[in-house]
Parts: structure tokens; sequence; C-alpha cells
């Protein structure tokens, strides 16, 4: 009776291990799963500093650049264009202005495209549903 009292402790003993050896398992998994998780949201977050002090970089260079033909069309000035030049200089403008307003108009034609054919989606899926409405009241009206 005693050893059959001393075995079921043990047994008992060994179960309530076993289920917290799992326990400490299934924690392990979650901590290593977080772990995995916070390294790939590290990385994630370096490549996006990374890439924005490269964005800050190339726009600190475009600035530079754009400084340095305002100053060549400044000293161009100042030195007194010739008519070639001036000629030159408003044909570029107009071709500028001109195709600002082609792309605006494209825009708004996307924007008014993009409307119509949501629209037609919309009535799509309502002569679909009217479809199928109207092949079940047939159904129903036949049997």
């Amino acid at each position: 009776e005693q050893m059959k009292n001393k075995l079921d402790s043990t047994k008992q003993h060994l179960e309530e291990k076993t289920a917290q050896i799992s326990v400490q398992q299934q924690l392990t998994d979650k901590i290593t799963s977080m772990k995995a998780r916070i390294e790939a949201y590290a990385n994630k977050k370096e490549a996006v500093s990374y890439l924005s002090e490269h964005v800050t970089i190339k726009h600190e260079m475009h600035v530079n650049k754009l400084e340095s033909v305002k100053e060549d069309m400044e000293t161009s000035e100042t030195e007194g264009k010739t008519e070639e030049e001036s000629e030159r200089y408003k044909r570029m403008k107009a071709g500028l202005i001109d195709h600002t307003e082609r792309v605006e108009a494209l825009k708004a034609m996307m924007k008014e495209n993009e409307e119509n054919f949501k629209k037609r989606e919309q009535v799509k899926l309502m002569l679909e549903k009217q479809v199928y409405l109207g092949k079940r009241g047939l159904r129903s009206r036949q049997e």
C-alpha cells in the first residue's frame, strides 16, 4: 500500500513536471517568435533609416544643383542676354507651360476615366445581382 502511494505521488509529480516543461516550452517558443519579429522590425527600421538618409542626401544634391543653375541663370542675365538666348529661354518657358497644361489635362482625364470605370463596375454588379435574383425567382416559380 505504501509503495503504491509512493508510486502514485511519483507519477503525479512527474505529470506536474511534464506540464511545467510544456508550459516553459510554449513560453520559449513565444519568446523566440517575438525575438524573430523584433529582429525583423529592427532590420526594417534600419533599412528605412538608411533609405531616408539616402533620400536626404539626394535632396541636398538636387538643391545644390538647383542653386548652381539659378546662379548660372543670374550670371547670364547680368552679363546681358543676346536676342537668341532670350528667344530660346522664352520658347523653353512656353514649352514647359504647355507641358504642364497637358499633364494637368491628362490627370483630369484619368480621374474622369476612373470615375466612369467605378460607375460601370457598380452597374455591372447591380445587373449581375438582378440576373441572379431573376434566376432564383424563376426557380421558385417553377417549383
